[in-house]
């Protein structure tokens, strides 16, 4: 069997040990002192253990948590890309209840941490809601364009549900299942047509709990932007989906 390299340095350093205090003990001629040595170096290794095991490695794997956020913050560039800024702007054109959200974002762009923290309790204590304002000619259109649109992207969406860090970011992995029971629940209906006004109310609440975390995400997702890459936010606030007057082009 091959002895890891950590083993054989280990054993190494042992022996190293073992030596010097041998030299010490044979050659210096006083056993009293590599005693003593040997005593007050074993009474330190608790406090090393505690240093090393409950500090030092806290702070790595601190560390190393911040970094794998941070990579799902950039993974949320490309959802947003893929699908969130879609849907966020195919929800919010039909929303009848869009003009507190769009007041609340209307200077989102100046915001800075504190701004960013009141919307965050704002949104956990109000929510956003979703009351569509849809002729009733039009339901079963905007059903299944919303079902088209998350059928499109489910590959996608299984992949990101399949990385195994997702799961350190609670509401996002909670967005993704939101998403996904929305599609099962569109995707089971095999004939749109026969999706009446009571079918729709409960596709509604299921569309509700999908709006308000694509939100939540949608904001945090432009203050780590405004954080790290504040030219990369530049491009997401001229496709604000919250914004109507939103344009690409960069005009005087």
């Amino acid at each position: 069997m091959k002895i890891n390299w950590k083993i054989k340095f280990g054993i190494g350093l042992l022996i190293v040990s073992c030596l010097l205090y041998g030299f010490a003990f044979f050659f210096l001629n006083e056993p009293d002192k590599v005693f003593f040595y040997i005593v007050i170096d074993s009474a330190f290794v608790p406090i090393d253990i505690l240093v090393v095991v409950l500090v030092i490695e806290s702070i790595i794997e601190k560390k190393e948590k911040e970094a794998v956020l941070d990579k799902l913050d950039m993974i949320l560039g490309v959802f947003f890309s893929e699908i969130g800024n879609n849907l966020l702007e195919m929800i919010s054109r039909v929303n009848s209840d869009n003009g507190e959200i769009i007041k609340k974002l209307k200077n989102i762009d100046k915001w800075d941490d504190d701004d960013f923290k009141h919307a965050y309790k704002y949104l956990k204590t109000n929510g956003v809601s979703f009351t569509p304002e849809i002729p009733e000619n039009e339901v079963q259109q905007f059903v299944r364009t919303l079902q088209h649109l998350l059928k499109g992207k489910r590959p996608f969406l299984i992949d990101l549900l399949e990385n195994p860090n997702i799961i350190e970011k609670v509401s996002f992995s909670n967005l993704l299942l939101a998403m996904f029971h929305l599609d099962d629940e569109l995707e089971l209906r095999r004939d749109l047509d026969q999706v009446g006004t009571a079918d729709f109310e409960h596709i509604i609440g299921d569309i509700d709990r999908v709006y308000c975390r694509l939100t939540y995400e949608w904001i945090k997702y432009l203050q780590f932007l405004n954080n790290h890459y504040p030219y990369m936010s530049s491009l997401t606030m001229r496709v604000n989906p919250f914004n109507p007057e939103t344009n690409v082009y960069i005009t005087d």
